[in-house]
């Protein structure tokens, strides 16, 4: 049956407060409250669709607000259709359905898309399986499967080097997913595919996010420890020298755990760096960390004790 202009102006109607209410439940930025009218006419027939007002605390709803609308809006409803007895057909077939829920998949890709532009290198969450993480828990061949893919994508130079930022971060999450310490997907080749790409990248955002990637590494190796030593010294951003030096400590308190023998040589070059800066930034940064004789102490203790 065709659908007359009261009829659209009722679909147009619902759709809004549908978006409305979906842009309440599901946006991921804080909305300032405020109240927003829009008035549809067709044929005579007036329908008022009044945003609904959002809570400071982080897009809660008014619940019994949105109770008010609905019921307004409800009435507005049955007051067309005693008027335009073809809308309640014409409301109820699958076209209908079809446009709203195509309205709202539309607006859920916008949502996805101003995330990935947000943060490109963090989007993968997104767009992973609603079933990702208890597949990975539970099915051993699958978490396999995946770590070996994932560390393919890590070394493959053929892909750009944010897809394989994204692949080593979806790496680094299925070791948190299975709570693991180490796996033998995830070597000092990997975290040195990625120091790599870091250093002689153009793109200042792909370097930070890199190395602050690399700076939670659980790989224990000396040649981390060198790798970070060359972005102290050499590097020119004062932010990418802080994470330098985090990731050295953060080699050290890890190996404590695991590694006797490494710990005390991450120690021991901790405390050379500090006596023997190359240059003033470096030193700086490491009076930062040894400056209260805290960090400093422990270290001479710690290579004492081995002694």
């Amino acid at each position: 049956m065709p659908i007359n202009k009261g009829s659209v102006a009722i679909v147009v109607a619902t759709i809004a407060i549908a978006i409305s209410c979906y842009g309440t439940f599901f946006a991921k930025h804080v909305v300032t409250p405020h109240t927003k009218q829009t008035t549809l006419q067709q044929n005579g027939s007036e329908i008022v669709v009044t945003n609904i007002p959002l809570n400071s605390d982080y897009n809660e709803l008014s619940i019994d607000l949105l109770n008010k609308k609905i019921t307004a809006l409800e009435l507005q409803l049955a007051n067309l259709q005693i008027q335009n007895p073809a809308f309640a057909e014409a409301a109820n077939n699958d076209d209908f359905k079809e446009l709203v829920l195509a309205v709202l998949n539309e607006k859920e890709q916008q949502v996805q898309a101003k995330m990935r532009a947000s943060n490109p290198y963090h989007a993968f969450y997104s767009e992973l399986p609603d079933d990702y993480e208890l597949r990975i828990k539970s099915d051993p061949h699958y978490a396999q499967k995946m770590a070996t893919q994932l560390r393919e994508q890590i070394l493959n130079p053929n892909i750009s080097d944010a897809e394989r930022l994204v692949a080593l971060n979806q790496l680094q999450l299925n070791m948190n997913i299975l709570n693991k310490q180490s796996m033998p997907e995830y070597d000092f080749a990997v975290i040195d595919s990625l120091f790599n790409l870091a250093i002689n990248s153009t793109d200042g955002n792909f370097k930070i996010q890199a190395i602050e990637t690399v700076t939670q590494t659980p790989v224990l190796d000396y040649r981390v420890v060198e790798k970070f030593t060359q972005l102290l010294e050499t590097d020119n951003n004062d932010y990418v020298r802080r994470l330098a030096v985090q990731g050295l400590v953060m080699q050290y308190y890890q190996a404590q755990n695991e590694q006797t023998g490494y710990s005390q040589q991450v120690a021991q070059h901790l405390l050379s760096l500090y006596k023997n800066p190359t240059d003033n930034d470096v030193k700086t940064l490491l009076d930062e960390v040894f400056g209260n004789q805290k960090m400093l102490d422990e270290l001479q203790n710690h290579l004492a004790d081995e002694g």
